[in-house]
């Protein structure tokens, strides 16, 4: 199995703790920490690690600006920031400063190794959380107050990616034909999709489900 260098640089030491124990026993290995920006792109620079996980909120250098840094200057370094902020345009920003990957530091472990090992295959990984958040924004930002499904619309909708009918799903929710008709039919027009197999697709691209 092939193994990784990893530094990490977060202000936090719980954090930084947390990470550690996180990834014993992968195929990851921490070989450096840093507690602020600057002392982070220095360590990086030198130790020249395959990843670097970083937060987005450091003193005197932030993620944003310590990844812009390392692209400048070593490319190769693949770069995954860590944050507890959901905005969109802190993601938008950090793949434009050329972040490889996005993630909520209260993400599961086996989607954060899962996405470093996407990242140093050469692919970018966003958190599905924030990928999903980001995709609801985008259909608020339509116009359509009623854009993001329901709690039911969702559940329909898991269903219909199973392939299962309206008359199966009426039958497991305990709904009429009618309702389970409407309720499709909101979710293909939610998606703004044609047919349940476009919706499904759509959905399971933007990992609203999974």
């Amino acid at each position: 199995m092939n193994s990784y260098k990893v530094f990490l640089a977060d202000d936090h030491h719980i954090v930084r703790e947390g990470m550690l124990l996180l990834l014993q026993s992968t195929a990851f290995e921490v070989i450096g920490e840093a507690a602020d920006g600057e002392e982070a792109l220095s360590q990086i620079r030198e130790l020249k690690p395959d990843i670097a996980l970083l937060d987005l909120n450091m003193p005197k250098l932030d993620g944003i600006e310590v990844t812009r840094m390392i692209k400048e200057s070593d490319p190769d370094i693949k770069v995954i920031i860590l944050t507890v902020y959901m905005e969109e345009k802190f993601l938008k920003e950090a793949i434009q400063c050329g972040a490889d990957g996005y993630a909520s530091k209260v993400i599961r472990k086996h989607e954060l190794i899962s996405g470093m090992e996407s990242v140093v295959r050469g692919e970018r990984f966003i958190d599905p959380k924030l990928l999903q958040q980001s995709f609801m924004n985008s259909l608020e930002k339509k116009g359509d107050k009623e854009s993001a499904l329901t709690d039911r619309e969702l559940e329909v909708l898991k269903l219909v990616a199973q392939g299962k009918t309206n008359r199966e799903i009426s039958v497991e929710l305990f709904l009429g034909s009618d309702t389970t008709k409407e309720y499709v039919g909101n979710v293909i027009r939610k998606l703004d999709c044609k047919n349940r197999t476009e919706a499904v697709a759509k959905a399971i691209r933007n990992h609203i489900i999974v």
